[in-house]
């Protein structure tokens, strides 16, 4: 693991250990999910996912997978709450931070695909497209993006600006959590 992507990790480490016990994000990974906690989680991760997606302004495949398994779960994506107050993503590493963010979800979301499978039934061809990142390359993505975070972000000040992003990312995800409960 490179420099850069040690401190983006130090920098997001406890609001991540915080995320992991987030009452709406909870029931992802308990074998007794219910399909409206699951819709519910889907919604909360939507309403950040997408704001963030939008103002990068890249290719969203993974948002449009999760909107997909919304509309699959009775959920209308578009009239949704988002979150408000993202930190500004108007430079290059405050993009690379959010995509450092973004990327690092898919990861977990495959590994919680096993368990909503067993639990509720749904797949990466049928309402858990977003958590499998059906049809997408996204360890290729992650490489890609391991190399950049450290070819972009060798300055201090570019590492600096990373961090703190990417830091306000998931403290705005915090209480964007903490304001969706149930």
């Amino acid at each position: 693991m490179g420099p850069a992507r040690q401190a983006l990790r130090a920098a997001t480490r406890e609001s991540h250990d915080r995320l992991d016990k987030a009452a709406v994000l909870q029931p992802l990974v308990r074998p007794d999910i219910t399909q409206p906690q699951y819709a519910r989680a889907l919604a909360v991760l939507y309403g950040f996912n997408a704001p963030v997606e939008r103002e990068l302004g890249e290719d969203a495949a993974r948002l449009d997978l999760l909107r997909d398994d919304l509309r699959v779960l009775g959920a209308d994506p578009d009239a949704l709450p988002e979150m408000e107050g993202l930190p500004p993503l108007d430079s290059a590493p405050a993009r690379l931070a959010a995509r450092y963010v973004l990327d690092g979800s898919a990861h977990g979301g495959r590994a919680m695909l096993p368990g909503i499978t067993r639990a509720l039934g749904y797949d990466a061809r049928r309402g858990a497209r977003f958590l499998a990142s059906d049809g997408l390359d996204m360890a290729g993505a992650w490489k890609a993006l391991m190399v950049r975070l450290e070819r972009e972000l060798a300055d201090p000040a570019a590492l600096a600006a990373a961090c703190a992003t990417a830091a306000g990312l998931f403290a705005a995800l915090e209480r964007w959590t903490a304001e969706q409960r149930a």
